[in-house]
């Protein structure tokens, strides 16, 4: 099956006033290009043998240096597991399922029953082969055995006490997550579908201001913001702020001075007046020198999908902060559905547990429909190593660090309506994609469903 090349943005000029779905074309065929993407079919097939190569070489070298997970310490209170002595009913252990399984191990993690937690972990341990990341075409091993092998880890890792440090978002190697993260942007409609409704909506809020300012609380890469460089240029009398604000420890980290060049090299290409800066937080009074600084309103973005569980907290506190002291015109939040801020909480660990399980199964059925039926597995497996595994592990072994609530957040600030014509770009990209990816409209939010499940959302917010 071929790749389809998605332009880098919608139109939007001219823009509608009363956003008529049947009016207007989803993608401009003038858009230029940002340098990784291309309009040309062999470019296309080219640049995604490339990911495949690249996954292939990735996998290659963690399988010849033996079993990735080797050395992780999977004892609890100082047991080893030939020596547990299991209270749990030998039929239960013998004749339930993974899922029963692992929702019983999680009760007895949650009442600290070290005894039945140990005997329903090691009955986990000896059920699931050993999982290679080759495994997706061998029968024996179905995807929801890596789902389970990741769940297993997290409650080793919450009942021990020990964080699997090697593991966790923050320490995946940068060159090796960018491969997955391109490769879940060519292939599912997660992160286009993020960065399109965000970018529309800002292009709606700015529509009679000159100038625009966006404050990214996690920019990463900067890869949405090309989208949005390409649709200023192409309205052509605007001009374009980005500012990164930043921890202090992140300040020299490699994909903040990669965002820092290239960036501003695309904007110069396509003839937009752009300035980029990045802004080091080490405290937060250090945000009233921002707030000083700025000419115009701002508009603050903040995507948590890529971040790992605890750090989520850091993240939250940073967003409270800016909206404080910034006063945005506007709040745009991307948030996975099992993290998104003013969800209401489970009640038990058990209950997100349960919740988790659900969340993760229906993102990785959505994936492997968009990979392995195209015949990419091999890189839905990288992307399952180097983003989704870790996610799962750190969340469950990791929950009740992070706190929510939307009116401690964003205080001050209600949900805005999305346009209509945002609603038909999200619902015409997620077409072109699997046949159970959907849009689900609430107001203020549009949520990315798969089987009617949301996966992930942007909301929009504006003062009270």
């Amino acid at each position: 099956m071929e790749t389809m090349s998605y332009p880098c943005s919608p139109l939007i000029t001219p823009f509608p006033t009363q956003h008529e779905e049947s009016s207007y074309l989803l993608w401009s065929p003038e858009v230029v290009m940002p340098p990784e993407n291309g309009n040309d079919d062999k470019q296309d097939n080219d640049f995604m043998d490339m990911l495949i190569q690249e996954a292939s070489d990735l996998l290659h070298d963690d399988l010849s240096n033996g079993d990735p997970f080797a050395g992780f310490d999977v004892s609890l209170d100082g047991q080893e597991n030939g020596n547990m002595v299991p209270a749990v009913p030998e039929e239960f252990m013998e004749e339930s399922s993974l899922d029963d399984l692992l929702i019983a191990g999680a009760r007895a993690v949650e009442a600290n029953d070290s005894i039945n937690a140990s005997a329903i972990l090691s009955r986990l341990d000896n059920l699931m082969p050993v999982i290679s990341y080759r495994s997706y075409h061998d029968a024996a091993v179905g995807a929801f055995d890596h789902l389970a092998h990741y769940f297993t880890r997290g409650l080793h890792s919450r009942m021990s006490g020990v964080r699997s440090e090697c593991h966790t978002t923050a320490a995946i190697a940068l060159e090796n997550r960018m491969p997955a993260y391109r490769i879940l942007q060519e292939l599912s409609p997660f992160i286009k579908f993020a960065h399109f409704t965000a970018n529309q909506a800002i292009l709606e809020a700015t529509m009679d201001n000159p100038d625009v300012h966006v404050v990214d609380l996690n920019i990463g890469e900067g890869v949405q913001w090309a989208s949005l460089i390409s649709d200023l240029a192409h309205n052509g009398s605007k001009t374009f702020h980005l500012t990164a604000v930043m921890a202090e420890a992140d300040a020299d980290a490699g994909p903040y001075h990669m965002t820092a060049r290239w960036l501003p090299e695309f904007a110069e290409s396509l003839n937009l007046p752009f300035r980029y800066s990045s802004f080091h937080i080490r405290r937060n009074e250090d945000l009233n020198g921002l707030a000083r600084s700025c000419n115009s309103p701002v508009i603050i973005s903040c995507d948590t999908t890529d971040y790992s569980y605890t750090s989520l907290i850091k993240l939250q506190m940073l967003l409270h902060s800016s909206v404080k002291i910034l006063r945005p015109k506007l709040v745009i939040l991307i948030e996975d559905e099992l993290f998104r801020i003013g969800r209401n909480l489970c009640s038990s660990f058990v209950e997100f547990f349960c919740e988790a399980l659900h969340y993760f199964t229906a993102v990785l059925d959505s994936l492997a429909s968009s990979f392995c039926d195209a015949g990419y597995g091999v890189c839905l497996e990288l992307v399952e190593k180097e983003m989704l595994g870790p996610r799962i592990e750190e969340a469950v072994g990791q929950y009740g660090a992070v706190t929510s609530g939307v009116s401690g957040y964003l205080e001050g600030f209600r949900t805005c309506a999305l346009s209509s014509f945002n609603i038909a770009q999200a619902k015409m990209l997620v077409g072109l994609f699997s046949r159970g990816f959907g849009v689900v409209h609430e107001e203020g939010r549009l949520a990315l469903c798969w089987n009617s499940r949301p996966l992930t959302s942007v909301s929009v917010w504006s003062p009270v």
